[in-house]
């Protein structure tokens, strides 16, 4: 387990430095919605107590594909990312991933239910190394890198992230993304 933690480590490190260089993204159109429901479903393989549903901005089902520019790749790591830390808080309580369109610009909220995070914390939580919870050991917790590698991917899509509270408890992820 130590070395598969450090191999994902070193692995975040390489993802960032790739950012930093400013790796240019591989933007297609493509099907927003079927790739959240594809890390779903692989969210879903790993972590089989996971309740994950993908819905539209609405909060109700989501009939209809969504199809948008976006780095496929880019965005598989960011919903992944956003799902498992969702995951580690939220445990068994319900996460919905939001999909939609507003004014033609792509938003995508990943919801949890768990504790969520503090006011103040919430710009920080996108700061590299930045772990919310310090009394987690090493085996629970990540490297506090997840959320950073986000951010730039998002960014490099032209669009911005924020953590704000979920109604009645948790915490909501909203990726906010122009069509230019």
């Amino acid at each position: 387990s130590e070395a598969m933690r450090m191999s994902q480590l070193v692995e975040s490190l390489l993802a960032l430095a790739r950012l930093d260089n400013d790796a240019s993204l591989n933007l297609q159109t493509g099907n927003i919605t079927a790739l959240a429901n594809t890390v779903v479903k692989n969210i879903k393989t790993a972590h089989q107590q996971a309740k994950i549903t993908v819905t539209g901005l609405n909060g109700k089902e989501l009939k209809d594909d969504i199809i948008f520019n976006f780095d496929e790749a880019a965005m598989q790591q960011v919903l992944t990312n956003l799902l498992n830390n969702a995951y580690i808080f939220a445990g068994e309580k319900q996460i919905e991933v939001a999909v939609g369109l507003i004014e033609n610009n792509l938003v995508l909220e990943v919801i949890d239910h768990g504790d969520g995070i503090p006011k103040q914390l919430r710009a920080k939580v996108f700061e590299r190394f930045y772990r919310s919870d310090n009394s987690r050991n090493r085996d629970t917790g990540g490297s506090g890198l997840g959320l950073s590698i986000v951010k730039q991917l998002v960014e490099g899509h032209g669009g911005t992230i924020v953590a704000d509270e979920t109604e009645g408890g948790g915490a909501t992820f909203r990726i906010t993304i122009s069509n230019s």
